[in-house]
């Protein structure tokens, strides 16, 4: 449901972010998906037939292995960039011209949640206008 090609490296934890070095975003979204909230053991050396390789891959699962093999590796649950990633596609539908009604039935919220989500994310769009805007009349000064 989510395009998770976008997570919002703001809202990311140290720990997403150290792995974005490694790893592809849909790699990462499937361990949060899978095991946020709780701890990893990562193995020291992958195979194929672990677990791990099974959700993402011999070749992503490398990788994880050399940066934490041998280790545990607690995985956030990234509430608050799932969220923002939740929230812009909830905007997207608005205007497409989805109902309240028909947003709050596909995300699995209120009608007032939905508005609170339009809202949060129509008012970062505005914030980040309003920054853009400010630098560039700084520039043409």
């Amino acid at each position: 449901m989510l395009d998770t090609m976008q997570l919002p490296a703001e809202y990311l934890p140290s720990s997403i972010k150290e792995l974005l070095t490694a790893l592809d975003t849909p790699a990462i979204y499937l361990l949060i998906a899978e095991y946020g909230g709780t701890r990893i053991i990562v193995p020291k050396v992958a195979t194929s037939d672990h677990e791990l390789a099974l959700l993402i891959g011999i070749d992503a699962l490398n990788k994880f292995c050399h940066l934490f093999g041998g280790g545990v590796f607690d995985c956030p649950r990234c509430i608050t960039a799932l969220n923002s990633l939740r929230d812009n596609e909830i905007l997207a539908g608005k205007r497409a011209g989805l109902t309240l009604a028909q947003l709050a039935r596909k995300y699995h919220l209120t009608e007032r949640g939905i508005s609170k989500a339009l809202r949060r994310v129509e008012k970062q769009e505005y914030e980040h206008r309003l920054q853009y805007s400010q630098m560039d009349w700084l520039t043409s000064c």
